[in-house]
């Protein structure tokens, strides 16, 4: 299959009739960028291409990049996995419960949506840009509209999976609260620019004193998400209120890159990022769920198999790779077509690229 011009013969055609403006993709095949371009454009009505450089919200691809630097800071030795994450909360803590008297909330089982929390139905929606951003704290404590509740354990960790934003503001506040520093700029320093990317970032959507550049260039730059029907979303772009779960901006190629480092470190490399053995622990099977590693989804395949995937309010993304091939695909769409990745023209291209 020829990358370089179209990654399926259609289309252009395709996204027309799905009512997509836009997608990025990048290809990675034998530990190397192949490819990487975009199709359409960042905004419907505008003449502004999608190019390699145009940034995507990953949604909860997020949650990936999120793994990868806890686990950086388990090289550092400034976190256990399997330590009761209590013994690290200083903002707020872990209720105790019936629940947590034998089995203790573990950065492993947040990681890998075991530890026992569960979201009601409508939370963590999108911020009102009129409104703060939420602390992690906020959220916890049931402050919010966005968690309209105290979080607290409601089964026993580690007994059952229950995919949770709660865990992940969780170990973002664990994050905060242990470095001293906030969420995004501990993970800039400890994965984003020892990777060298230019274009990511843990984005909170709003102008602030001193904001980063790279966020005033998005504000100008980054694609407008769009609805199932095509039209821009209210405000141009939605911005979720856990940076760890939902707060990731960047192309396909960086995300790629993350992508890379992970599968080059499983594969014994010693100059990546991560320690080997912290790498297949990520793309291992945890606890009580064997599709799921930390941070990412491990669905059965004959040979080994990682795929992440996004999906929120005007965007939809998916990641699937072959660590033992180095080889993968990242996509990324700037509308939100209502359906899930499997369904969509997203997954249509992840498979046709499988082939």
């Amino acid at each position: 299959m020829d990358w370089g011009t179209k990654p399926m013969p259609d289309l252009e055609a395709r996204m027309k009739q799905e009512r997509v403006p836009g997608i990025g993709i990048a290809v990675f095949r034998e530990g190397q960028m192949e490819w990487s371009g975009g199709f359409g454009v960042t905004e419907a009505g505008t003449p502004r291409k999608v190019t390699a450089d145009t940034l995507f919200h990953a949604c909860s691809m997020s949650k990936m990049v999120t793994a990868i630097g806890v686990l950086c800071l388990v090289q550092e030795g400034l976190l256990d996995l399997d330590e009761d994450v209590n013994r690290y909360l200083v903002s707020w803590q872990v209720p105790e419960s019936p629940y947590t008297t034998r089995h203790k909330v573990t950065l492993r089982l947040l990681l890998a949506h075991q530890a026992g929390f569960v979201d009601p139905e409508g939370s963590f929606g999108v911020c009102d840009i009129q409104d703060p951003f939420p602390a992690p704290t906020d959220i916890l404590r049931g402050n919010t509209r966005y968690y309209a509740e105290p979080a607290q354990v409601k089964y026993t960790p580690g007994s059952r999976f229950s995919y949770s934003d709660a865990g992940y503001a969780v170990v973002e506040q664990l994050v905060e609260d242990v470095t001293g520093e906030p969420f995004a700029a501990v993970m800039r320093r400890f994965v984003i620019e020892p990777l060298g990317l230019k274009r990511t970032m843990f984005w909170k959507g709003r102008s602030e004193d001193g904001a980063d550049p790279l966020e005033i260039k998005a504000e100008e730059e980054a694609a407008a998400g769009h609805d199932p029907f095509g039209r821009v979303v209210e405000g141009r772009r939605a911005h979720y209120p856990n940076l760890s779960g939902a707060g990731l901006w960047t192309t396909p190629a960086e995300f790629a890159t993350f992508t890379l480092e992970v599968i080059k470190a499983w594969n014994g490399d010693a100059q990546s990022v991560l320690r080997p053995d912290l790498a297949r622990m990520m793309l291992t099977s945890q606890g009580c769920d064997t599709g799921v590693g930390l941070g990412v989804f491990l669905p059965h395949a004959h040979e080994p198999y990682m795929v992440s995937q996004g999906w929120g309010v005007g965007f939809q993304c998916m990641l699937a790779a072959y660590p033992n091939r180095k080889s993968g695909i990242v996509a990324m769409a700037n509308s939100d077509p209502g359906r899930p990745q499997h369904e969509s023209l997203i997954g249509e291209i992840i498979r046709l690229s499988e082939r």
